[in-house]
């Protein structure tokens, strides 16, 4: 183009009546943009002013406030878990899946013992731990009468056997038992008398569900309890049964108030907070796997985390 029909271009816009309106609307479009864009900082800025007030105790530190504000993964560790994601800050949410995480030792023969043998006795331990802690029939209240009849039943007392038994009220809480997870080891050993001897050591962490009164933290996100359980216990095979050695087992996050029912009744946001408060003495981490709990069934522990 020549510089001459550029500058006559040029002078003919500018002598355009519709050229003012047109950087009105402009500049009135802009301003407009800048104003939502402050307008939605304040609204963010409040919301986390909201959850500031909320922590420093204007609010129960487990009521979430202004949660649309804050991505669920930074959450505070008070506030409650969801559906969406019901091991947020547990070092459970890595684990398998149900009875997945529950891994037999390779069979070495010993002792007059073939591999097949020994094999058989992990089976049916695995198959104790599973039946009675990740079934979804024994979750939600059933009786696993098949697994526990694995047990030689002159080592094991009632409150023994029903404490090895996994189980929530269906009418209280729900859980899915593809979200169980589970971590552990099991070992053995060949005694002086050629009995075969297996350890199995299993943490086993529940997400939970109300069923009774739905709560939902936000719109469509309900909340969920975990209760964290580790058994401890040995096993000889003896004449085909499973005779029950050591046992040791602890609940954390359960209402250790609740009557003595054959169900676990976990603690929601607010009575996890408020038993935490009120807990005497230490309190647990049941994912300390070198710490070995005490001897003896159902020991309800306040737990650091579950």
């Amino acid at each position: 183009m020549e510089p001459t029909d550029y500058i006559t271009r040029l002078r003919a816009q500018a002598a355009d009546p519709g050229r003012e309106e047109a950087l009105r609307r402009d500049r009135t479009a802009r301003r407009r943009r800048i104003g939502l864009a402050a307008g939605a900082g304040v609204l963010l800025l409040g919301g986390f002013g909201f959850w500031l007030a909320d922590v420093t105790g204007e609010r129960p530190p487990y009521e979430p406030f202004g949660a649309g504000a804050l991505r669920e993964e930074n959450w505070p560790l008070e506030w409650p878990y969801s559906v969406n994601m019901p091991f947020r800050n547990s070092p459970a949410a890595g684990w398998v899946p149900g009875a997945d995480g529950i891994h037999l030792p390779v069979a070495e023969p010993s002792g007059g013992l073939t591999a097949n043998d020994m094999n058989a006795v992990f089976e049916d331990v695995k198959t104790l731990l599973a039946e009675t802690n990740v079934s979804e029939r024994t979750l939600a209240g059933a009786e696993p009468a098949a697994a526990l009849a694995l047990l030689d039943p002159s080592g094991v007392d009632d409150a023994v056997r029903k404490d090895m038994v996994t189980r929530f009220d269906p009418e209280e809480v729900s859980v899915d038992a593809s979200r169980v997870r589970t971590r552990g080891t099991m070992d053995y050993e060949v005694s002086a008398a050629g009995e075969l001897v297996v350890h199995a050591d299993y943490t086993f962490v529940y997400p939970l569900v109300r069923t009774d009164v739905r709560h939902e933290i936000v719109p469509g996100l309900a909340e969920v309890a975990r209760i964290a359980i580790r058994r401890r216990m040995t096993f000889t095979a003896r004449h085909g049964k499973l005779v029950l050695g050591a046992y040791a087992s602890e609940v954390g996050n359960q209402d250790c108030r609740a009557p003595k029912d054959g169900y676990l009744h976990p603690l929601f946001a607010e009575g996890r907070w408020k038993a935490a408060e009120a807990a005497k003495g230490a309190r647990v981490d049941l994912y300390d796997e070198k710490r070995v709990p005490p001897n003896g069934p159902g020991h309800c522990v306040t737990p650091t985390r579950t």
